[in-house]
């Protein structure tokens, strides 16, 4: 009983935004209906799961005035964004743990390297988990690198190990064309609990380093690219938006927000935060002391550095309830899984499995 949130996309300058009542931080809610079955709503049937956008302060008419998902005129087409009657029960898209862990496809990309890439997503946390909340205190999350994966699929899998990944896209963008940069989330649409978040990088279509813009007729148009291709943008800027979709913001309509749905101006500004986007990651992570070397970022089901197709039946590195386990627990596990990869990958290569098990811990 899973849903993806595919909508966490920063668009190109010029790109229809957001609706006007969004005035401040939003966040994502999925409501079901007390008068369907678990299993009507594992299947989504009509009239069982419904999700809409919750901005705060609430902008929205009373529920005489319009029909949910409707506009009401004499409140000046602010959307009825509060699900009639008791019988849906609505709860906020978001992370239910404190420590989560992201790791970068292998191949980075041919525009930046390696390190400049991982550099710039560890920033880009940092930027969100070190703003003074309202009132005190600091978000109450950790972020954890957990390495390279060759894994850069956009999956959740409930039968296998899992990893929340960053991946660059040079040669084709699958998406759509003006999005630079997108987000996907898959949680539950019970509770909202964020299960997996996958960041992809529109690099295929859109210059994010200004020392290799390389030139446009040296080579073909990528697959999935607007023409003109490689308009500049700033790199930081963009990874700090995605982290904010990662860790469970919508768009807002604020307009020097971070997490405006596209930028304008001097880019550079966006990679710090403003007071919106802190009122947001504030409310979803309400200020805590999160010990970043003693919790846990293997996600549900384990972690693999490979897709689900790729892996065998009980080879991830196992997740324990809750984010305890400590750094060297969690890191002597990604390493048997790595080595577990490795030596899978020599397996395709010519060798000969002998039992087709690989063991590197247990599951959650």
């Amino acid at each position: 009983m899973l849903d993806r949130l595919l909508v966490a996309a920063l668009a190109a300058a010029g790109v229809a935004a957001w609706p006007s009542s969004a005035r401040a931080y939003c966040v994502t809610e999925t409501c079901v209906s007390s008068e369907c079955t678990k299993e009507e709503i594992g299947r989504k049937e009509p009239g069982c799961v419904a999700s809409y956008y919750r901005c705060d302060p609430i902008e929205t008419c009373p529920s005489i005035d319009c029909t949910w998902g409707q506009t009401c005129p004499r409140a000046g087409d602010k959307p009825c964004t509060s699900p009639p009657g008791a019988k849906w029960t609505c709860s906020t898209v978001r992370w239910k743990r404190t420590c989560m862990g992201y790791a970068i496809h292998e191949d980075g990309s041919k525009y930046l390297d390696f390190e400049t890439i991982r550099r710039t997503v560890d920033e880009a946390f940092a930027t969100w988990s070190d703003v003074e909340c309202p009132g005190g205190g600091k978000p109450g999350f950790a972020v954890q690198y957990m390495g390279d994966v060759s894994c850069g699929d956009v999956e959740y899998n409930v039968q296998a190990g899992n990893v929340n990944v960053f991946t660059l896209r040079d040669t084709r963008w699958p998406r759509k064309p003006e999005q630079i940069a997108l987000t996907t989330s898959t949680f539950s649409p019970s509770d909202g609990e964020i299960y997996n978040a996958d960041v992809e990088i529109n690099t295929a279509c859109y210059q994010l380093d200004p020392a290799m813009a390389p030139d446009p007729d040296s080579r073909d148009m990528p697959e999935g690219c607007p023409s003109p291709i490689r308009s500049p943008h700033d790199f930081q800027a963009v990874v700090t938006h995605e982290m904010g979709h990662f860790l469970g913001l919508a768009h807002t309509k604020a307009p020097q927000a971070t997490m405006v749905t596209s930028f304008g101006g001097h880019e550079p500004e966006f990679r710090s935060l403003e007071q919106d986007d802190i009122n947001g990651i504030c409310a979803l992570f309400p200020p805590a002391d999160v010990d970043p070397e003693a919790c846990s970022p293997i996600p549900r089901h384990g972690f693999s550095p490979e897709c689900g197709a790729e892996q065998v039946v009980g080879c991830s590195a196992g997740a324990t309830p809750g984010d305890g386990g400590g750094r060297a627990g969690w890191i002597a596990a990604l390493g048997g899984a790595a080595v577990a990869a490795a030596a899978r990958r020599r397996v395709k290569a010519g060798a000969v499995a002998r039992d087709g098990a690989c063991r590197c811990g247990g599951r959650s």
